[in-house]
């Protein structure tokens, strides 16, 4: 019993651990965004110039997924996510050093290669430690960490440029990332590394036999793994259904602001707060839906119809809201239904996320976490770039919303028909 709850609690402080590397890089992922202004006007900056600056940890980010998920499942997530929290630590600590965009992109590509070890590594991490029916509440509680931090962080930043300059941002947030490295490596309760790191307390009796990254895409004649991948079919589903959450997701983060200031004609100190209703109920919403696809498991649905039906509804539902806001003239109602958007696109994550561990041997969870947010980033990637050229070719965000609505449907799409069936698990204490 003792035994139990001991291992109980150890599980739930790994969340919290994945919970706080999400809402440390998140801090660190904003706080350019908030220095930017002043950045353009002291080394003389355009705002083209300053885009893919701020997109400069984007690029390196996706470009490291594929090859950070075998990684994570050879070397295990508490060295691999450890190392890559301290790289995004010290590129943090050392941007203050650039003076050119060029310095300021590569430092910011550090970072975004230190972040790339982040969501294969919690995907390995949680798949060891929380057997199916618990895992999209974990993955709930640990992704509503990049909500905490991006509300939190805008305000510690600005303050920061406010009270001591610019420089001062840097050194204080990366300063409190080198902190957290140090918490992450002391307190994770798993501190073992290589083929020891494969299995934990939920997946304990299964095989150490990895499969390859290629395997998982591709497939390989007489893998086992091509069963329950139903020929690698369902690797690709999730690449395609995360692209199309994230380029929804980014739009938001990317041109909220400007889109309430140009097209609903808000002043600066009403967009800051509509702009942030949309996070405050994602955050509800990852929480709220994470414990939704446990919850209908526990009550005895598959798990395939319980993952499939959250993300389907969630996604449809945002769907239907964000191509509605885009034709309502009342701006007020534009934003409520903006916000409550966001709660149901963020309500999937949990189950969205618990979709690759739960098809995945715990030797390759982290491999297939990484070809679903690469897929994911891609969407991303192109969500502020598309925008963009929308509203320069017609002058309102209209096309680009129902934009974001149509590649949303795309992605629920993928989820429900092309990733296949999940393996049930018995549930058990």
């Amino acid at each position: 019993m003792d035994n139990s709850k001991g291992r109980g609690r150890q599980k739930w402080g790994v969340v919290g651990l994945c919970f706080g590397a999400l809402a440390m890089s998140s801090v660190v992922r904003i706080s350019l965004g908030i220095a930017a202004p002043t950045l353009m006007k002291e080394f003389d900056i355009s705002p083209v110039t300053m885009g893919y600056v701020l997109s400069g940890w984007n690029w390196a980010y996706t470009a490291c997924q594929l090859i950070i998920g075998p990684v994570v499942d050879r070397f295990g997530s508490w060295i691999v996510l450890g190392l890559g929290a301290g790289v995004w630590s010290l590129s943090t600590i050392a941007l203050p050093l650039a003076s050119t965009a060029l310095g300021l992109f590569l430092f910011r590509a550090v970072f975004g290669i230190g972040h790339s070890m982040l969501i294969p590594a919690q995907g390995s991490t949680i798949s060891k430690w929380f057997r199916s029916e618990q895992r999209s509440t974990a993955l709930g509680f640990a992704f509503s960490g990049s909500q905490v931090g991006s509300a939190v962080g805008a305000a510690v930043c600005a303050f920061l440029l406010a009270s001591f300059g610019w420089r001062s941002i840097f050194y204080w947030i990366g300063a409190a990332n080198l902190l957290f490295v140090v918490i992450w490596f002391l307190f994770h309760p798993d501190k073992k590394i290589g083929p020891q790191a494969k299995l934990g307390p939920a997946r304990e009796n299964e095989s150490l036999e990895r499969v390859s990254i290629f395997a998982l895409l591709f497939g390989t004649r007489g893998n086992s793994l091509g069963v329950r991948l139903h020929n690698c079919r369902s690797a690709w589903g999730l690449a395609f259904g995360q692209a199309g959450y994230l380029y929804a997701y980014h739009f938001y983060i990317s041109w909220l602001p400007t889109y309430l200031i140009m097209e609903r004609n808000m002043s600066i100190q009403l967009t800051g707060i509509a702009a942030s209703l949309p996070f405050v109920m994602g955050m509800a919403g990852t929480i709220g839906g994470g414990w939704l696809g446990d919850h209908l498991i526990r009550r005895g649905f598959k798990h395939t119809t319980a993952r499939k039906t959250v993300v389907g509804v969630g996604m449809m539902a945002a769907t239907v809201m964000v191509i509605t806001a885009a034709y309502t003239p009342q701006t007020w109602l534009a934003v409520a239904l903006l916000t409550l958007c966001m709660g149901s696109l963020r309500a999937t994550t949990g189950s969205a996320n618990a979709m690759p561990i739960d098809l995945a041997p715990s030797t390759s969870v982290a491999s297939l976490v990484s070809i679903q947010n690469f897929g994911g980033n891609i969407g991303g990637l192109m969500a502020p770039i598309v925008t963009g050229y929308i509203f320069a070719a017609t002058g309102s965000f209209t096309g680009a919303l129902v934009t974001a609505g149509a590649i949303m449907m795309f992605g629920a799409f993928s989820y429900v028909f092309i990733v296949g069936r999940l393996p049930e698990e018995t549930q058990r204490d």
